[in-house]
């Protein structure tokens, strides 16, 4: 074997020991990331799943207090419903009166003064019938629920609110 022969065979062996050198890093750097890859994974799912109990937790806690306030305005609901009729029975029966305030004069007086010197006191002006007194009372119950109802969206708006803030 001459040095030429013994230099291409040194070569050669150099360059297959590189290219094995370099198959085998590549097949030990995929394993690494599959490995990596799998237990970043397997990290992100108990993450999510901690922090989809918690939210879960929340939401049961947040569903819970707005159940109990929605019995509790339910109950307050059917006792309004309750003083109302009774009430409207009250103001049918003759029992209890509505009166119209005091009668306003309609024409202006001279110099500073103005036409109404202020509110008549209780007591004084024409009653109403009592059906209208009752259909009055009714009325402003419906009113008065509204701004219940409309109080209680915001506090629910409210809660929710906070609860995304966290």
């Amino acid at each position: 074997m001459t040095s030429l022969d013994r230099l291409l065979c040194s070569v050669l062996a150099a360059v297959l020991l590189l290219v094995s050198a370099w198959f085998g890093i590549r097949h030990y750097g995929a394993e690494q990331y599959q490995v990596g890859h799998a237990a970043a994974i397997a990290a992100g799912r108990a993450q999510l799943e901690r922090d989809t109990a918690a939210a879960r937790k929340t939401e049961t806690d947040l569903r819970a207090q707005l159940r109990a306030k929605d019995d509790a305005a339910f109950t307050k609901e059917k006792e309004y419903a309750t003083n109302l009729a009774a009430a409207q029975r009250r103001m049918r029966a003759g029992d209890d009166r509505l009166r119209c305030p005091g009668a306003v004069p309609a024409a202006t007086q001279s110099g500073d003064r103005s036409a109404a010197a202020g509110l008549a006191a209780d007591g004084e002006g024409p009653e109403i019938v009592p059906e209208v007194a009752a259909e009055i009372l009714g009325d402003a119950a419906d009113v008065a629920g509204l701004v219940r109802r409309y109080e209680r969206v915001v506090e629910r708006f409210e809660a929710c609110r906070t609860v995304n803030e966290k």
